[in-house]
């Protein structure tokens, strides 16, 4: 008899998560999606330290739910065969 392993969940979903912050940081640094010709941008804009923050935490969030819909998948996978 065999038993079937599955993924362990958090490893997958802090994984995610990590990544998804790194790539957030790197794209408040770089300034690449900026749009300097919007009414908002004109009134003023994040510090630095601030748009990390905001655009780690919500890349966190969206890579982190990805990850863990990839570890559903994984896991899905490996009962079925």
């Amino acid at each position: 008899m065999t038993t079937a392993r599955g993924p362990r969940f958090l490893p997958f979903i802090l994984t995610g998560a990590v990544l998804g912050f790194l790539v957030g940081a790197f794209v408040a640094t770089t300034g690449r999606f900026e749009d300097t010709g919007s009414v908002l941008a004109q009134q003023g804009s994040y510090t630095p330290t601030a748009a990390i923050g905001y655009l780690g935490l919500l890349a966190a969030a969206l890579f982190g739910l990805a990850a863990a819909l990839v570890a559903l998948a994984v896991d899905w996978w490996s009962r079925r065969g």
